[in-house]
């Protein structure tokens, strides 16, 4: 079952890198700014996660999107700024990489004095990503969807979204601080706020 998730999710990803390739090489210069690249934070029931992204629209509304960041548990206060061999305690993280859809609304609302409007967006993908240290027979690969509203500002885009995932940072039972839950198999809910930047 895994080398099957595995294959399937190579193969899109294969045809996401093809049809933008595709639509890029198809495009005429619009005026519009069909890249992006920016980053975003967020609190989950699990602890945090934070993410590196870009994404490609060859048209408005429809694009593809790939990020890189990582999942983890948050430290004591006590604990910040100290190497975990010192406190002889251990946190569970994980790297991430997300793949995705990204799908935009026409926009919703028009701040017409600040030439901006308010858009809302759905992202379906998946997660790949290596167990956290002491993991034994983690998932790898997850299905994951981000939706919210954002705002475009220029080339700026402030976003506020929630996700759904069933990427679990305790999966595979892994070394951690506060103990594994019953269940490594559930829903990870997440809030988290972003900010982009239109090439």
């Amino acid at each position: 079952m895994s080398r099957l998730l595995l294959s399937a999710t190579v193969c899109i990803i294969s045809l996401l890198y093809c049809s933008v390739a595709t639509a890029q090489s198809n495009m005429t210069d619009d005026g519009n700014c069909h890249w992006e690249t920016g980053a975003i934070a967020g609190l989950n029931n699990d602890g945090y996660e934070w993410q590196f992204q870009g994404a490609y629209f060859p048209i408005p509304y429809i694009g593809a999107k790939i990020g890189l960041g990582m999942a983890g548990e948050i430290h004591m206060i006590e604990d910040w700024g100290e190497d975990e061999w010192d406190t002889g305690h251990h946190y569970a993280a994980r790297f991430k990489f997300n793949a995705a859809i990204a799908a935009r609304s026409p926009r919703i609302i028009n701040w017409k004095s600040q030439k901006a409007g308010f858009y809302l967006f759905a992202e379906p993908g998946i997660v790949l990503s290596p167990g956290a240290s002491g993991s034994r027979n983690e998932r790898y690969c997850c299905w994951d969807l981000k939706s919210g509203i954002n705002l475009q500002l220029d080339h700026l885009i402030f976003t506020l979204g929630y996700g759904i995932s069933d990427f679990s940072l305790y999966s595979g039972y892994p070394t951690n601080m506060h103990g594994l839950p019953d269940d490594d198999n559930y829903i990870t809910h997440t809030v988290f706020i972003g900010c982009s930047y239109k090439l």
